[in-house]
């Protein structure tokens, strides 16, 4: 298979807002326990205003590893952006993020010398074969 070189274009996200501004004051969020405790899946958070209007998010994968292991807090998550993006089947979806922190590194070429790769060989035969 050949490169196909071509211009890179970032999918379409749009930054809906963080959780709390998107909830509200006098909000809620609601987690399933099944769900939460099923790591093959994404965690999936309810979002409720106060006035009871809903809706279904998903959290990213890390972020959904990150909440499991209590590294992050649900008061972490309120201030985290849901953003609305793409889908791999193309459907539009609701994905609360974790901070980026910024862009893409970029490195020019002609910045940079290409050296040789030199692997240490650590082929030990007698751990291999009996003599």
């Amino acid at each position: 298979m050949a490169l196909n070189f071509k211009n890179y274009e970032r999918a379409e996200r749009t930054e809906l807002g963080t959780v709390a501004e998107l909830i509200g004051k006098g909000g809620k969020i609601k987690l399933s326990p099944r769900n939460f405790a099923d790591d093959s899946k994404r965690v999936a958070v309810i979002l409720e205003q106060a006035n009871g209007a809903s809706d279904m998010v998903i959290c990213s994968a890390e972020l959904s590893k990150r909440l499991r292991s209590k590294e992050i807090t649900l008061s972490n998550l309120i201030g985290f952006t849901v953003t609305e993006q793409l889908s791999v089947s193309g459907e539009l979806i609701n994905v609360i993020t974790l901070p980026t922190g910024g862009g893409m590194i970029e490195v020019s070429i002609d910045d940079v010398k290409a050296t040789a790769y030199e692997p240490v060989s650590t082929f030990n035969a007698d751990e291999l074969v009996a003599f």
